[in-house]
């Protein structure tokens, strides 16, 4: 079985308003919209992050190649 849970938090009343307008464009419940606005962010952030780590990699085998290059 699921864990229910829940998240109360404080927003800008324009905000709301915002975010109910696109909940009723897009059909669909606001906690729906509301979720799956912040998957969307933490899918981002951690793309991010595994971005920046392949492309130090990167780096890291471009350095190590030119300086076999050199020798």
């Amino acid at each position: 079985m699921r864990k229910r849970t829940q998240l109360n938090i404080e927003i800008d009343e324009d905000l709301l308003k915002n975010l109910k307008f696109m909940a009723l464009s897009k059909n669909i419940k606001l906690n729906a919209l509301v979720k799956e606005i912040l998957s969307e962010k933490i899918e981002s952030n951690f793309k991010g992050e595994i971005d920046k780590s392949v492309s130090d990699e990167l780096d890291e085998i471009k350095k190590r190649i030119s300086k076999l290059e050199k020798s």
